[in-house]
């Protein structure tokens, strides 16, 4: 049971790591913000460039984190149901929505994202308008990747409530919790 528990820290360690990076993405784009707003309003220098590069982050900042939110069981979820389960119960469901939904959803969009993202690469895919960003192929990976880390970040939740089901003794908490 220890060797799952380390494999679920070292299946976590990628969500964390693009978590963080998701985090430093928010100081860019908190600074690519600020241009543009004091560009717009003090100098006549906004671009569509600028707005989509804002866009674009801002959607890379959202999808990168899944995993990770997973992790710390800060998704949204509707615990009508489950709110009567009994602890142990819920353990079940929550191992069972893992192995059911989660991980067969994650990798048809994986799948069906890195096609998506392939697609946009080959084709040389730019901004609609024509002025805006280039390369758009790379925000388009951010759908396959988070994909990918949502599935390691669900991996790593359902090998900690095997071990919480079939050796409660250890105690491990399938989510990690702020302290």
């Amino acid at each position: 049971m220890h060797s799952l528990l380390a494999l679920s820290r070292l299946l976590a360690l990628p969500c964390r790591l693009f978590a963080r990076a998701a985090g430093l993405l928010l100081l860019v784009l908190t600074a690519v913000i600020i241009y543009d707003v004091i560009g717009r309003r003090f100098f006549a220098t906004g671009s569509f460039k600028l707005q989509e590069l804002e866009w674009h982050l801002h959607g890379a900042i959202a999808v990168l984190a899944f995993g990770h939110a997973y992790l710390r069981d800060a998704h949204v979820r509707i615990d009508i149901f489950a709110a009567r389960i009994p602890p142990r119960g819920r353990l079940w469901l929550e191992l069972a929505a893992v192995v059911l939904f989660l991980i067969p959803f994650m990798a048809l969009l994986a799948w069906y994202g890195y096609d998506f993202a392939e697609r946009s690469f080959l084709r040389n895919e730019t901004s609609s308008g024509g002025v805006g960003l280039s390369n758009r192929w790379i925000i388009k990976s951010a759908i396959p990747v988070s994909a990918v880390l949502t599935i390691l970040g669900g991996l790593a939740v359902a090998l900690r409530l095997v071990v919480a089901l079939f050796a409660p003794h250890l105690r491990p908490d399938p989510f990690e919790r702020p302290s």
